[in-house]
């Protein structure tokens, strides 16, 4: 198979939903909050300056592979769902009476991310790795990972951070195979993680 990683800034905005879909394949917060929650956080990262990000792509088919997302301050992002307020109320409405445990763990996640990439000025936060089902186990997380690395090597910081499910061993140790050590582990609600740090 061939294939290309690209800078996630210079991905066609009408893929953007078609990430989001690979995302709901991913069992954190931000998917047990819906497909709208999503969909709107891609369009955030696609349009943030700050974002350090890449995504694979099938070179003969065009089919999205997967992605890595890493930002210096991920409360930022998360912040910025709630800029459309109506939208955000709406939202916030549905999953309070179909996912009403995703909304008590947003707040307590929220609260935890505020205060992680304090004094960490030289340090980009590595938040989402997902592979498209039709590409596991072939290696492509960690290709994604390294060409993350990359980009992140590129725009100056000298630290790639990030948190891991303890329960989630075959992410754990791909980011162990790929430099990561463990720094702390800590809870966040209902999950129980890992912080990770690499120093590139």
């Amino acid at each position: 198979m061939k294939y290309t990683i690209h800078n996630f800034h210079e991905i066609a905005p009408e893929l953007l939903p078609k990430l989001a879909e690979i995302h709901m394949g991913d069992h954190g917060l931000l998917s047990e909050l819906g497909y709208p929650f999503v969909e709107r956080y891609f369009e955030i990262v696609y349009k943030n300056k700050q974002v350090v990000a890449v995504y694979a792509q099938n070179d003969e088919t065009g089919e999205l592979i997967g992605y890595n997302i890493a930002a210096p301050e991920p409360a930022a992002l998360t912040g910025q769902l709630t800029s459309d307020r109506a939208w955000f109320i709406k939202q916030i409405i549905k999953a309070a009476f179909t996912r009403p445990l995703a909304i008590v763990q947003l707040v307590v996640s929220s609260l935890t991310i505020r205060t992680q990439m304090q004094n960490e000025a030289d340090a980009i936060e590595s938040l989402y790795l997902t592979i498209n089902p039709n590409y596991r186990g072939m290696g492509m997380g960690g290709t994604l990972q390294r060409g993350l690395f990359e980009a992140v090597r590129a725009a100056g910081y000298k630290r790639i951070v990030g948190s891991v499910e303890i329960s989630n061993q075959a992410s754990l140790k791909m980011c162990l195979s790929n430099g990561f050590t463990i720094t702390k582990t800590f809870r966040e609600g209902k999950y129980t993680r890992h912080r990770i740090e690499k120093i590139l």
